[in-house]
C-alpha cells in the first residue's frame, strides 16, 4: 500500500509541475523564506543587509520564495547551498557577539559545499560568491556598520540569501546556478547510495532522508517523516535509514513536495479529530471540483457558503458550473442524480489519504482509490441514510461532527475523540459498508449518561441532531444489508406513525409524557428526561407505568391537555404491554421515535 501511495502522489507531482500557476517547487528547490539578504560587490565585498518580508507584531515574517532544496537535518552539521542562517553563511552564532568554535566550523563546511558546486562557473554572482565566502571574517560581525539595518533579522537565526549588487534577482536564482546546482544535485558520490527506485523502478541514488511534511495537525511543527527508519530495530540487512526502503532521491521529492502541496490547499485538506485528510483527482477536471465541494460537507466541518471555484479552464464553464450544482444539490439530500452523469467521466479516479501524527513520524490511518461514479454514489447512500428533518434547519452532518458527539460536553479538546473510529468510519462513508458498530454504541452510551444544563434549556445534549441522524442512519443501513426491507422503510426523515417497533412507539410515547410535564409546568428546569430517559430506554417495564401515572396529573393540570392526551392515547394503543429491557437496536429505536414525535411536536406550521 505504501508504494501505492508514493506513485499517486508523484503523479500529483508531475501534474502539478506541468501547470505553472500550482507553484510547486521544480526538483532540487523547495519553498522556504527569508528574512534578509546580503548585497556583495562582483569582487566579494559586502556592500549592505536588507532586511526582507515584513513585521507582523514582535515576530518578522520572511519573505517566501524558492530556494535550492534544503537538507533534512536530523543530526550533526550539514549547510544548505545560497540560503542558510548566520552560523553558516557568517560565521557566528545568532544573537551572540562573539564567533564560537561550532559557528566556525559550520561556516568552514558551507564554504566547502559552495565552492564544490560553484568553483570554475563563469557567473559574476557564482564567484562573488566564493569570494565573499573566502575573505569574510567573522570577527567583523558585531561591529560592521553594512549590517546594522538587518541586524534584527539576522539575529532571529534565520534564513539569509545572496543577491549581487544592482540585480534584481537572488543569486540563487541566476539561470547558470542553477544549472550548476541541478547537476550537482544529480551527480553520483560516494556517499550516496545506489539502488532500484520501488516506485519508478529507476536504478540511481536512493534518498537517505525524506522530506518533512508539514501542516499535519498534532505533528511537530517542524514537520514530520512518513518514510523513516532511525534506531536499529526498523533496519535490516545492515542497511541504514532510507536504504531499507529504497525510493529514489527524485521520487521522494516528488512526493514529498506534493504531500506539502495538499496540507498547504486549504480545498485539498481538511481535519477529523487528529486525523489530516489529503484528497485529490488524478487529473485537473470538473469532476475534482465536484467532489471537492462534496468532501468539506460529507467528512469536514460544515460550511454554509458554497466552496470557491478553482482558477481552472476545465472548471470554469457555465454548464459544467450549473451541472455541478444541480449534482450536489441532489446528493446533500440523498436523491438520484437526474440525468446519470451525463456531462462526466465517471471513470476519473479519486486518491482519499488520511493522515495521523505519531511523534516525530506521520502514520497513515486509511488509504482509499476509487472512481468518481462510485464515490458519488457512495456519498448519496451516506446522506440519504442521514438525511433527517430537523427542528431549525437541514444540514449534512460531516464525519467530523458526529465524531464530536462522542465527547463529554465539557471536551473540547480533539485528542479525546476516539481514533479507531475515525478510520471505521470513514470507510463506510467512502465505500458503502456497514457503519462502525462501534460509534452506535458509544453514542447510545453517550445519550444516556449525558445530562442537559438547566440554565440552557434550548441547548439539546442528549438526542442531539446528528446523534439522531447516526443512529437513523445505522440501523437502516443494517437492514438495508440484511435485506430487512421492512425496517428499512420505515426509518424516513420524519416521524413515521407506521412504525411499530417497540423501541420507536415507546421513544415516542416519552416524548409526550415530557410534553405534557412541560405545558403543566411551562418554567421547569428540569423534565423526565433528565431524571428517567436511561432506565426508561433500557428498561422500560420498570418506569413507563409510573411516568403514565403521573402524566394525568400533568393533563389536568395543563390547558391543552387533551390534545397531548388524544397523541399519548394513539401511541399507547399499538403498544401491548412495556418490555422489561430493549436491546441496542431498540435503544436506537427508541432515541430515533423521541426526537422524530418531539420535532413533530414543535415543528411549525407549513
Amino acid at each position: 500500500m505504501g508504494t501505492l501511495i508514493l506513485t499517486a502522489l508523484c503523479e500529483l507531482y508531475d501534474r502539478l509541475l506541468a501547470n505553472p500557476d500550482s507553484g510547486v517547487a521544480r526538483p532540487g528547490y523547495c519553498d522556504s523564506s527569508a528574512v534578509a539578504t546580503l548585497e556583495i560587490s562582483r569582487d566579494g565585498q559586502l556592500v549592505r543587509a536588507v532586511p526582507l518580508g515584513t513585521r507582523k507584531g514582535k515576530s518578522i515574517v520572511g519573505l517566501k520564495m524558492k530556494v535550492p532544496d534544503r537538507v533534512k537535518r536530523a543530526s550533526g552539521d550539514d549547510p544548505n547551498f545560497l540560503s542558510d542562517n548566520v552560523e553558516y553563511l557568517l560565521g557566528v552564532r545568532a544573537g551572540s557577539r562573539e564567533p564560537d568554535d561550532r559557528a566556525s566550523g559550520r561556516h568552514m563546511l558551507a564554504k566547502t559545499l559552495h565552492e564544490q558546486v560553484l568553483a570554475g562557473l563563469d557567473d559574476d554572482g557564482a564567484r562573488a560568491v566564493l569570494a565573499f565566502l573566502s575573505e569574510w571574517n567573522p570577527d567583523d560581525y558585531q561591529a560592521d556598520p553594512r549590517l546594522k539595518d538587518a541586524r534584527e533579522a539576522l539575529d532571529t537565526g534565520r534564513n539569509i540569501v545572496f543577491r549581487l549588487e544592482g540585480d534584481d534577482r537572488f543569486v540563487h536564482e541566476r539561470p547558470r546556478v542553477m544549472r550548476a546546482w541541478e547537476a550537482f544535485k544529480a551527480s553520483p558520490s560516494a556517499e550516496k547510495t545506489l539502488g532500484q527506485c520501488l516506485v519508478t523502478g529507476e536504478y540511481g541514488p536512493i534518498a537517505r532522508l525524506h522530506k518533512s511534511i508539514s501542516g499535519i495537525a498534532g505533528a511537530q511543527p517542524t514537520g514530520a517523516s512518513v518514510v523513516s527508519f532511525n534506531f536499529e530495530a526498523a533496519e535490516s540487512y545492515g542497511k541504514k535509514q532510507g536504504a531499507n526502503s529504497p525510493v529514489g532521491e527524485l521520487a521522494a521529492f516528488a512526493y514529498g513536495t506534493a504531500l506539502n502541496w495538499l496540507t498547504s490547499s486549504e480545498r485539498h485538506h481538511l481535519l477529523v479529530g487528529d486525523t489530516t485528510v489529503v484528497f485529490w483527482a488524478e487529473r485537473a477536471c470538473p469532476e475534482e471540483n465536484l467532489l471537492l465541494q462534496i468532501f468539506p460537507r460529507a467528512i469536514g466541518r460544515y460550511q454554509a457558503e458554497e466552496a470557491q471555484t478553482p482558477d481552472d479552464e476545465a472548471v470554469n464553464d457555465e454548464s459544467a458550473a450549473g451541472r455541478i450544482n444541480t449534482i450536489l444539490e441532489h446528493l446533500l439530500r440523498g436523491r438520484c442524480l437526474p440525468g446519470g452523469f451525463a456531462g462526466f467521466d465517471s471513470r476519473v479516479r479519486f486518491y482519499i489519504l488520511g493522515l495521523a501524527p505519531n511523534n516525530a513520524r506521520i502514520s497513515v490511518r486509511f488509504w482509499h482509490v476509487d472512481t468518481f461514479g462510485s464515490l458519488l454514489e457512495n456519498f448519496r447512500k451516506h446522506f440519504g441514510d442521514m438525511a433527517m428533518v430537523c427542528s431549525d434547519k437541514e444540514r449534512p452532518v460531516s464525519v467530523g461532527r458526529l465524531l464530536s458527539e462522542t465527547e463529554p460536553p465539557a471536551s473540547t479538546k480533539r485528542d479525546n475523540l476516539p481514533k479507531t473510529m475515525i478510520g471505521s468510519l470513514m470507510r463506510a462513508v467512502l465505500e458503502g459498508t456497514a457503519y462502525p458498530q462501534s460509534l452506535y454504541t458509544v453514542l447510545i452510551g453517550r445519550i444516556r449518561s449525558d445530562f442537559n444544563d438547566p440554565d440552557q434549556p434550548r441547548l439539546e445534549r442528549k438526542v442531539t441532531y446528528p446523534r439522531a441522524a447516526y443512529i437513523k442512519a445505522h440501523l437502516r443501513r443494517k437492514a438495508r444489508i440484511s435485506q430487512d426491507k421492512v425496517l428499512e422503510e420505515v426509518l424516513t426523515e420524519m416521524l413515521n406513525t407506521e412504525n411499530k417497533n417497540p423501541g420507536y412507539l415507546l421513544g415516542r410515547l416519552f416524548a409526550l409524557l415530557e410534553k405534557a410535564q412541560h405545558d403543566a409546568n411551562p418554567n421547569i428546569r428540569a423534565t423526565i428526561k433528565d431524571r428517567y430517559y436511561a432506565s426508561a430506554s433500557a428498561a422500560p417495564g420498570t418506569v413507563f407505568p409510573v411516568l403514565v401515572r403521573l402524566a394525568q396529573h400533568h393533563i389536568a393540570k395543563s390547558e391543552y391537555g387533551g390534545y397531548v392526551d388524544k397523541l399519548i392515547e394513539d401511541v399507547m394503543s399499538d403498544i401491548e404491554a412495556f418490555p422489561a429491557h430493549l436491546n441496542l437496536d431498540q435503544q436506537g429505536q427508541f432515541a430515533l421515535g423521541y426526537y422524530q414525535q418531539k420535532s413533530a411536536l414543535y415543528k411549525k406550521a407549513q
